[in-house]
């Protein structure tokens, strides 16, 4: 908007009753916070709509005077920023001012409205920020309509959000009868939600102020509530009228993020410029091997780092769990691994692990047997037999509080931290392959094979469901238990993408799919599923839509299990191992292959896993038996290598310390073993 001569605003400003009974300050020039108040309605200023454009684009000179200071209006042809330039020459210069006022440079901001011609803001809107900014909510709710909120239900939410702070500002103050009034004629007649209103009306019960503002999650008047409720309203004032906080900062966020997700080798949040474009080399992709850890005897299916990156955990067709411990010296040292424990005790191959969220439990199942281990003492504090089916999917509660377990008997239970079952689920539709939570506990996504039940035994129904709170079906029945004698393997069966809500326990959305799917994996921001799938592609879900968003292709088919997993800043990795063993990396947004990485030996690659500590690390596993630590290219060269595998490759050779047998499950621990009984192996 432009500024224009002060006598012709005070005359425009004459004719707007609206504007009069919001302005209470006067037509002075300025404002007391640097903003000009001597606005009109965005006309173009004097005659310089009408002057002829100068090709070589000279700028036309007024002279104003403010404080008896003479200023040079510039007045330029077009509306363009510059010839060629698609940016209109006003929105840039006025974000230019809200950006200066927002870091300090009120005087700069002052000159640059003068000089410029054009206005951050009208006073209308100054007027109607502080307004709300000083409680006066009539004047507030008049300023709606005066910016331009025409929406009907746009000013029907905008109003209940005034009303809503003035209900609690007045509970606040202990005006319960002020309170009362606004709740019954201003916020009962807009036909909220019931449950809403009776949220609210539950309020007039806080007997203390610091009651009220826990109850309702606000900080008060005195708080930052009526910046929030500002931020609120701004979002039904036309953009142009108000602009948005901080907009040319998020203009450059959003091209910082843009830059970033067209960089195929982004691993780690950096410092960038505004002066050039970023981009990051492959050098700073972890596409080396830098450690290889052997302590398994056979083939390794599953790696998981613990939610610190300090530990790391391995799983083996052995029966075994293997705990190796991560480390650096000091900032910027070479990375250590160390192999610090073996857990043994489970009588088949270990189909999953899964850390506790403080990392001091790891659980592992293998067929129906769950074990809950101390991961310091290496103790098996609890072995669970209640599945009648093999136990594929572990995961722990978002709280904290405890874990659930999926597995092929088509249950879900819910443990407590002790391994005490406290819930069994209703029984499911699907035989489950793995399952997961999303980190914000709202969710859990399983996959499985879709099967018709079958009964079993009285006996082994009332064993399941011993000390569990059981959750009946609807109707009241209890569905019968998959049979155990039952494979689950028919290529017949129809294979299923399954979502419940964690907290109803009931089926959100579930999905048929054609062919195996093998694992699943979820975004840190809960609402993405990654899934991988028999035919070779990697499938990217949104748990929100219910909806397939991407899929990744050049991976060959394959029957093993394999595992994958989100990498590098913000997830913008997908990573996938293969039964051709190569790593397989995809960009996420593009879904372009960008990386295929060799180096494990003979079979497949089972599982990678990102450490979610380091800025660019990740753990893969195979059928060769190892574990593979890869990072960036070591700056020191091929002998520091060299060195570096020598120092932290670790076989099972020698006797072991501290053995601890209970129930039958063994610790057995490493972090005392000698270095001479490493072995030096340059990685492939």
């Amino acid at each position: 908007m432009r500024l224009t001569q002060p006598s012709d605003d005070l005359d425009a400003e004459s004719n707007t009753s609206d504007l009069q009974n919001m302005m209470s300050n006067g037509a002075s020039s300025v404002l007391d916070n640097g903003h000009v108040k001597g606005l009109s309605n965005g006309s173009t200023n004097g005659s310089a709509a009408n002057r002829s454009l100068s090709p070589r684009l000279e700028p036309s000179v007024d002279r104003l005077s403010k404080h008896s200071t003479a200023i040079a209006r510039v007045n330029l042809p077009g509306t363009a920023l510059y010839p060629g330039s698609a940016t209109n020459r006003e929105e840039f210069v006025r974000l230019v001012i809200q950006t200066l006022k927002d870091v300090g440079y009120v005087a700069t901001a002052a000159t640059l409205e003068e000089e410029s011609g054009f206005s951050f803001e009208t006073a209308r809107v100054a007027a109607f920020r502080s307004s709300v900014m000083d409680g006066d909510w009539s004047t507030a709710e008049r300023g709606l309509s005066v910016l331009g909120v025409r929406d009907e239900d746009g000013l029907r939410a905008a109003r209940f959000l005034i009303s809503q702070q003035k209900y609690l500002e007045c509970l606040e103050a202990g005006r319960s009868a002020d309170a009362l009034f606004i709740l019954r004629q201003e916020i009962a007649p807009m036909d909220l939600e019931p449950a809403r209103l009776h949220n609210l009306s539950s309020l007039i019960m806080s007997s203390t102020p610091e009651e009220l503002r826990r109850r309702a999650s606000w900080d008060g008047a005195r708080g930052e509530s009526r910046q929030r409720l500002l931020a609120q309203l701004q979002q039904f004032v036309p953009s142009s009228t108000m602009v948005p906080p901080r907009r040319l900062d998020t203009l450059l966020q959003q091209a910082r993020q843009h830059q970033i997700d067209l960089c195929n080798h982004h691993v780690n949040v950096q410092e960038t410029s505004l002066y050039h474009d970023h981009i990051c080399s492959r050098n700073q992709f972890p596409s080396t091997t830098t450690h290889i850890l052997a302590g398994h005897t056979d083939e390794v299916w599953q790696v998981q780092w613990s939610h610190s990156g300090k530990m790391l955990a391995s799983s083996s067709r052995d029966m075994s769990v293997i705990i190796w411990r991560t480390n650096r010296a000091y900032e910027g040292a070479e990375l250590e691994c160390t192999l610090e424990r073996v857990l043994r005790g489970h009588c088949f191959t270990i189909n999953a692990i899964a850390w506790s969220l403080d990392d001091k439990l790891l659980l592992s199942s293998a067929e129906h047997e769950i074990k809950l281990w101390d991961v310091e003492s290496g103790i098996c504090v609890k072995t669970m037999l209640d599945h009648s089916h093999t136990v594929n999917g572990l995961c722990w509660m978002a709280d904290g509080s405890g874990f659930v377990t999926g597995g092929m008997d088509r249950r879900i239970m819910q443990w407590d931290n002790h391994g005490v079952l406290t819930a069994v689920w209703p029984i499911l539709d699907i035989r489950i392959l793995e399952l997961a939570i999303t980190p914000d506990g709202t969710k859990l996504v399983a996959i499985g094979q879709l099967a018709q039940p079958a009964t079993t035994s009285a006996d082994h129904v009332s064993n399941v469901f011993t000390n569990a709170t059981i959750i009946q079906a609807s109707g009241g029945a209890m569905p019968a238990v998959a049979s155990t004698e039952s494979n689950g393997n028919s290529k017949d069966m129809e294979r299923r993408i399954a979502v419940y809500d964690v907290e109803t326990r009931q089926e959100i959305w579930a999905q048929p799919i054609m062919g195996e799917l093998q694992s699943v994996k979820l975004s840190d921001d809960s609402r993405f599923a990654l899934i991988n799938h028999r035919q070779g592609d990697v499938m990217l879900w949104d748990l929100e839509e219910a909806r397939l968003t991407q899929r990744y292709f050049g991976r060959p088919k394959g029957a093993c299990v394999v595992r994958n997993c989100f990498g590098g800043d913000n997830a913008n990795f997908v990573m996938s191992g293969s039964e051709d063993g190569h790593i397989y990396v995809w960009h996420r947004r593009t879904g372009t292959l960008f990386e295929i990485l060799a180096g494990h030996g003979p079979g497949g690659v089972n599982s990678v896993d990102w450490c979610p500590g380091e800025d660019a690390i990740f753990a893969s596993c195979g059928d060769d038996g190892t574990i593979r630590i890869w990072g960036p290219e070591p700056t020191s060269g091929r002998d520091g290598l060299v060195e570096k595998s020598r120092k932290t490759r670790d076989g099972l050779s020698g006797d072991f310390d501290n053995e601890r047998p209970t129930n039958n499950s063994t610790s057995e621990d490493h972090r005392s073993s000698s270095p001479t009984r490493t072995k030096a192996t340059l990685p492939r």
